[in-house]
């Protein structure tokens, strides 16, 4: 079986990074699933995260599912197979995916610019699809602009969203740098809506939710009554509280779904050739991003990212790629790997702000956005 050999420099890193020793003790002993649960304890003790579940997809089909705590504290009630978690930017991937939906029906080309559906945004003239799924847009991130930065409770409408960004000073001219931004996804669901007729949920539910087998996968606001929805939570000086409150309809496709574990792990079956894609969609998905130039992008560290169609692929030191996508939104984290290479795919949900101050403290400078990739590749290191 392959190997991903960069892989165990990484555990060792966190291992040190969390001063802890135990994690891999007389592991040859120890049964995968026991290994899985100090793995969590370790995570969820160090971290103080409420809340856990953890879903693996193994070669054989065999899927190993592991909760662990509280969906909610206040009222006890655990971390369960149907808990509802916020996903974030794992969104990201879905609205990636109905693009390419999309493009195989012959509604649009990833090569069309985005002023074919934004016809008074002079300024993006030069702007593709292809450029909002990469991050090469140069459009600033509106999560990071006013007056959205400091509103982020309200349920902005798209609309309201275009008219903050448009007369906003690109960051780089498109294509010849790649910046991660929220802006590309907002803009690329009201793409979806504009060429399928649809409203974003109606068509996930059909396209792709449906398909699939995603009964727990949605885009919806705050205010509707969601079952077994879990509560988000945040640490502060050392003590859980509940996290600030943010709108989960103002970041539309580039963050608004709320998903299961399990559903999230039912993405492995959207990049198997045939389910709903085709395999030149899901290659193209997957390639490396390339800027104007011909260079590719891959960012730098101990770990090389390049960003795909709405992904964080990973990139090994022997050219090996293992896609995958993060999600954060106020209160929770969300993480998938896909080792395609194994047949190995791993999924994450938490009910913790892992940008915490108590987190920063924990990993010591590491990004914090490292932590759920960190618990995957620990995870894939047990069950290979």
């Amino acid at each position: 079986m392959k190997k991903f050999k960069y892989i165990s420099g990484i555990i060792v890193l966190l291992i040190i990074l969390l001063s802890v020793n135990r994690v891999f003790a007389e592991d040859s002993k120890k049964d995968a699933g026991n290994m899985i649960d100090e793995t969590a304890a370790l995570y969820m003790d160090n971290m103080k995260i409420p809340g856990l579940a953890i879903a693996i997809s193994m070669p054989d089909g065999k899927v190993i599912e592991k909760y662990y705590g509280k969906a909610n504290i206040e009222y006890d009630a655990p971390v369960e197979k149907d808990t509802i978690f916020p996903i974030g930017s794992l969104s990201k991937t879905h609205t990636a995916i109905a693009i390419m939906l999309l493009k195989e029906q012959g509604k649009l080309d990833v090569n069309d610019k985005i002023t074919k559906y934004f016809p008074d945004c002079g300024a993006w003239e030069k702007i593709t699809i292809k450029n909002l799924m990469q991050h090469t847009s140069g459009i600033q991130s509106i999560t990071a602009v006013e007056p959205f930065y400091s509103n982020q409770m309200k349920d902005w409408q798209p609309e309201e969203i275009v008219a903050i960004l448009k007369p906003l000073k690109l960051d780089f001219e498109s294509g010849t740098n790649a910046q991660y931004s929220n802006s590309g996804c907002i803009l690329l669901a009201m793409i979806v809506e504009k060429v399928s007729g649809m409203t974003y949920n109606d068509f996930l539910q059909k396209n792709i939710a449906g398909p699939l087998g995603m009964t727990h996968t949605m885009f919806v606001g705050n205010r509707i009554i969601v079952p077994k929805r879990a509560s988000g939570y945040m640490t502060v000086d050392g003590k859980t509280q509940n996290a600030k409150y943010a709108s989960t309809l103002a970041p539309f496709g580039s963050g608004g779904i709320m998903s299961n574990v399990i559903d999230i792990l039912k993405l492995r079956d959207a990049f198997r050739p045939g389910k709903i894609l085709k395999k030149e969609s899901i290659d193209e998905m997957f390639a490396t991003t390339k800027l104007n130039d011909g260079r590719d992008y891959i960012t730098p560290g101990p770990i090389g990212i390049t960003y795909g169609y709405c992904l964080e692929t990973l990139i090994a030191p022997d050219g090996k790629t293992v896609p995958g996508k993060a999600g954060a939104i106020s209160g929770f984290k969300s993480q998938f790997f896909y080792f395609k290479d194994i047949g190995i795919f791993i999924a994450i949900t938490a009910n913790l702000d892992m940008l915490s101050p108590a987190v920063g403290e924990k990993l010591k400078g590491l990004k914090m956005i490292d932590c759920p990739l960190l618990m995957s590749l620990q995870l894939f290191e047990i069950v290979k």
